[in-house]
């Protein structure tokens, strides 16, 4: 979804739209935005804007606005207590910096009564007072697009019907790993499966599935809504605003993918692992390394479970292979002799590994299979750790 470092919002503004009524020849539309290069951009971004011309107003609202100034910023953006609020721009301003970032934007004009444009223009006006802005997103359940589709259902009621099996057959996570993969964000599809958990694994349903823009987007394309007592399509109007932003434009590749680099680690650390058997080396400093970066991160993922609000970091069965506890266990590794509790742990550790590798297709959460090779690792390093130390 689309990150902004300062809410455009302008009193004046505010106060002077309050007082206005649409006309007849006023617009309700939904503006969906592709994805752009940057991180924050990967899953692509919604926002409504409200036009009438006879009024003067071209106003685009977007959800999911924050500020960098926020004290405590990064403390709350990592234990998702960070507050959003809706920000509201000029159209011509939005359209600009989309467009200098080569993104693509979709609108489409939705088949509204004059009452029920009105209704949309209010709640959004409504939700732009200081004390209506800010709220707790959440990447799947409250965001850029979902908040939209609430805005609609609020507005229209029973009027409006969205398809019940539209999109409704995969889960949170595979919807990420579709999109991710599709416009070559693997890396951020591998963070994001690092660090959430089993609730990313529940089916998302028709109306969860519209978290992602594009599937809001084709979700308004197959909804009808209510007008004078028959039901008609909800868009009436579908184009781009500006197609020519793409001329030439072609998604890069990412060359150093997850897989292969872990596959290519697992490679070299098999040859390494073949000739430290072959010659009896007992050097473990490799292995203090691996399993305490590993201990790290399985402390990033308990922090992520356990002390955080982002309502889909919690039971996350990483933490199997990415044992908290071997940060700072791994640093008592002597290749002399280490403490028989310690050589027996690493039996122990290599045995739950292989388990783990054995179930990983039968496993409740889908855990990235660019993670197979780094778990092979580990699993081969612990059992040479336990038997070198057994010697």
């Amino acid at each position: 979804m689309r990150k902004y470092t300062l809410a455009l919002i302008f009193t004046f503004l505010s106060v002077v739209s309050n007082a206005q009524k649409l006309s007849p020849y006023a617009s309700v539309s939904l503006l969906t935005i592709s994805p752009g290069d940057a991180l924050y951009s990967t899953f692509g971004h919604s926002a409504i804007r409200v036009k009438d011309p006879m009024q003067g107003i071209d106003i685009v609202y977007n959800y999911g606005s924050f500020q960098f100034s926020t004290e405590g910023f990064y403390i709350k953006f990592l234990r998702g207590t960070l507050p959003y609020k809706i920000s509201a721009d000029y159209f011509d301003n939005e359209i600009y910096g989309w467009s200098y970032e080569r993104r693509l934007v979709t609108e489409q004009m939705l088949n509204l009564s004059i009452e029920q444009k009105q209704a949309t223009y209010d709640f959004l006006l409504n939700n732009l007072r200081p004390e209506n802005r800010e709220y707790a997103y959440k990447f799947f359940y409250d965001n850029c697009s979902s908040r939209l589709r609430d805005v609609m259902k609020s507005v229209c009621g029973d009027s409006l019907q969205f398809s019940a099996t539209l999109h409704n057959d995969s889960t949170y996570r595979q919807w990420i790993d579709k999109y991710a993969r599709k416009n070559e964000k693997l890396w951020a599809d591998f963070g994001m499966d690092l660090a959430i958990g089993l609730p990313a694994d529940q089916l998302t349903g028709a109306s969860g599935a519209m978290f992602l823009p594009d599937n809001l987007m084709d979700a308004f394309d197959k909804a009808r809504i209510k007008r004078n007592g028959n039901w008609q399509p909800l868009v009436l109007r579908k184009y781009d605003l500006n197609p020519d932003i793409f001329d030439g434009k072609v998604i890069e590749k990412e060359k150093i993918t997850p897989n292969v680099l872990f596959w290519g680690l697992f490679v070299l650390v098999g040859i390494g692992t073949f000739f430290q058997f072959k010659k009896n080396n007992n050097t473990f400093l490799f292995d203090k390394v691996f399993f305490t970066a590993t201990g790290i991160a399985g402390w990033i993922i308990a922090f992520l479970w356990f002390f955080t609000n982002h309502g889909v970091t919690e039971y996350n069965l990483n933490i199997i292979w990415a044992f908290p506890f071997l940060f700072p266990v791994a640093l008592f590794l002597k290749k002399d002799k280490s403490p028989d509790w310690l050589v027996k742990s690493f039996l122990v550790y290599g045995i739950v590994l292989t388990l783990l590798l054995m179930s990983w297709a039968f496993l409740p959460q889908q855990i990235n299979y660019s993670l197979i090779p780094v778990v092979l690792i580990l699993a081969i390093r612990a059992l040479f750790v336990w038997w070198r130390l057994k010697k």
